[in-house]
């Protein structure tokens, strides 16, 4: 508001009142009033800000507000912290505005207002380095969240800090009653008119960008708390938007009608205080909703909780029916606006025309969708608390063998001692269909038991992480059996994913998923004894094995092996993981080549058909390897 205030004096009331030279004593009175408003507006800034202040001293050192308010801790947080320096500067801004303030309380120097509205602009703006927009980074195109937030303050300070002083214009204005009145008050609601469309484009397309990052999946947006408050946000400033809409639309225009017709002109302007009286009620929700979600968590770091019972899987739609249903939405975004512009213009016949079209376009959609409609459960859309990783895999193991081996089996094969005594045969865990399903959906099952009701659910039994690590188990020997079958044949389909693991190399500490980010990395596994021919070989190939962008890492899988070219020392536990990618029937070693996502694009073993890769291979599968796109971090939840 107090943004807003500066706003209207100077861009709206200023040029209006210009316009009519009759109507001095008015524009005095209205002074007084924005005066009002601006002084008001600032204490409860400054009495809020010193509130916030406190409590964010009392946040970070743990202790209580009384304890915060005798010591010292007021003085460090606004010295040492970035939160500090912030509010340092919005107190000079305060400072100045004040002055101004003071100034015009004694005469009306455009100056002061002018220097008020920069001030103020910098104090609203200034909010952002507060927000995630000044933390966000290692993200793509992080550079715009923080401006985006800053011109999404602006717009905000601009539309709805001003509806206020326009309600008292207003007022102002219908209590005068003359013709040069009327006149100011059609050239102000004409600007704030345009001052609004500003406004809300700019709402608009900043408020998609914060969206983005912040909650930027459907998940995120329906099943957190802060993807529902913004919905519920997104609602009331449609609401607000339709309501202004009426502005511009019906009263606007009956402000420009003759001179004969001034009663009807006088009760255009009463009902145009009447409706920004609505609009401004309405943000007062929206700003309560926007204090709410400040304190929370973004939806993209909270695990959202489906509240559905079924998702669209696009990997169940054929790739022919995904690129007619491009061009369907591509057509109903036409007819859809065709059918505004119709109904704008009222044309209904056309219009009717056009819904005809809509309801075409979507029933043959939801033929072409419904074979991606598949189940759901609330934790669908979990992410893993243990990321997929050797330590995770080998905590897993015990998990396993205690609680699933008795129905899946020893090697998840569903063979179990229980299984031929259940109505349903147990799953094969060791089948493609299992990077079918999502890490979410398994949680569920590992949780609450499976759907047939067969399989009992584990959450009274072990922990959140330990479901995690059983899981990660259970891909990971899933992932190893079907690497074991792999071809020699560098592959561009779904690849299996080999785990992260840590490791020493001329005393300096490496992982996986460090290595895979500079090119692809071939895996040597083997079993007693080192092969030092074969290691040999490749580390004679070290330049050119550089120019392919190859990197080795061989493991010895036993922990008596001795050292070599590319050996890398490792823990126990990465040995068991990395076991599960190994056949004892290898002729003791086992290649694979990793891309950038540390996913297997090929496989050899010393007692293959073709043995292992030869060199012109091994340097041409690396360079296709290499090329071979990454998909993208995925920009989903993550627990804090």
């Amino acid at each position: 508001m107090l943004e807003g205030t500066f706003v209207f004096w100077c861009f709206i009331a200023g040029p209006a009142f210009r316009r009519a030279q009759a109507v001095h004593g008015l524009q005095a009175r209205l002074d007084r009033r924005l005066l009002a408003i601006a002084w008001s507006s600032l204490l409860v800034g400054v009495a809020t800000g010193a509130t916030w202040l406190v409590m964010v001293a009392s946040n970070m050192s743990g202790m209580p507000l009384s304890a915060v308010l005798r010591g010292g801790v007021l003085r460090i947080v606004l010295t040492q912290t970035r939160f500090g320096e912030d509010w340092l500067i919005r107190a000079a801004l305060v400072l100045v505005i004040a002055g101004c303030l003071a100034v015009l309380g004694y005469a009306r120097k455009p100056a002061a207002v002018w220097i008020a509205l920069l001030a103020s602009a910098a104090f609203i703006a200034s909010l952002a380095w507060a927000g995630h927009g000044a933390a966000t980074e290692n993200v793509p195109f992080a550079a715009i969240h923080l401006p985006a937030d800053i011109l999404h303050l602006l717009a905000t300070g601009a539309w709805l800090g001003a509806l206020l002083p326009l309600i008292l214009f207003l007022v102002v204005m219908g209590h005068d009653g003359s013709p040069d009145g009327i006149e100011v008050a059609q050239a102000a609601t004409l600007r704030f008119s345009t001052l609004g469309l500003t406004s809300v484009a700019t709402l608009l397309l900043t408020g998609l960008v914060n969206t983005w990052f912040l909650a930027g999946t459907i998940p995120a947006l329906l099943g957190t708390l802060y993807g529902q408050l913004l919905l519920v946000k997104v609602a009331l400033f449609a609401t607000m938007i339709a309501v202004a809409s009426l502005h511009r639309s019906r009263f606007i225009p009956r402000l420009t009608t003759v001179a004969s017709e001034a009663g009807l002109r006088w009760r255009a302007v009463r009902q145009l205080g009447a409706n920004a009286t609505i609009e401004a009620s309405i943000g007062v929700f929206v700003l309560a909703i926007v204090g709410i979600i400040g304190t929370l968590p973004p939806g993209l770091h909270t695990e959202p909780r489906w509240p559905l019972a079924f998702r669209l899987d696009p990997g169940e739609i054929a790739a022919s029916t995904r690129t007619m249903l491009d061009v369907i939405v591509v057509l109903f975004a036409l007819c859809f606006a065709f059918t505004a512009f119709t109904i704008h213009r009222r044309r209904y016949r056309e219009t009717a025309a056009f819904i005809a079209g809509l309801l075409v376009l979507g029933g043959i959609g939801w033929v072409a969708l419904r074979p991606g409609i598949v189940r759901a459960y609330p934790t669908s859309f979990y992410a893993s608390t243990q990321s997929y990783a050797a330590p995770s895999v080998a905590r897993g193991m015990p998990l396993y063998a205690e609680n699933c081996t008795v129905c899946h089996g020893a090697e998840g094969l569903g063979n179990g001692p229980l299984a031929r005594k259940l109505p349903t045969r147990p799953a094969n865990l060791t089948e493609p269909h299992l990077f079918a399903h999502k890490i979410g959906d398994m949680f569920w099952w590992v949780s609450h038991g499976s759907d047939n009701g067969v399989m009992p659910g584990f959450a009274d039994k072990l922990t959140p992480d330990q479901r995690w690590d059983l899981i990660n188990f259970v891909v990971a020997r899933a992932a190893g059996d079907l690497a074991n079958h792999a071809s020699s044949q560098v592959t561009t389909a779904a690849a299996l994913p080999l785990p992260d693991f840590a490791f020493e190399q001329n005393h300096a500490q490496n992982t996986l998923s460090q290595m895979v980010k500079k090119g692809p990395v071939l895996i040597v596994l083997f079993a007693a004894r080192a092969p030092r021919a074969r290691l040999e070989q490749l580390a004679g190939l070290g330049p050119r094995l550089g120019a392919a962008g190859l990197q080795v890492v061989a493991v010895g899988l036993d922990p008596t092996t001795d050292n070599g070219p590319f050996i890398v020392e490792v823990a126990n536990d990465v040995r068991a993981t990395l076991a599960l990618f190994r056949s004892t029937t290898d002729g003791g070693e086992t290649e694979l080549m990793l891309d950038r996502g540390a996913n297997i694009r090929a496989r050899w073993t010393a007692s293959g058909a073709g043995g292992l890769a030869d060199t012109a291979t091994l340097l041409a599968d690396a360079v296709r390897v290499a090329s071979i796109p990454v998909a993208a971090a995925n920009h989903a939840g993550h627990a804090h």
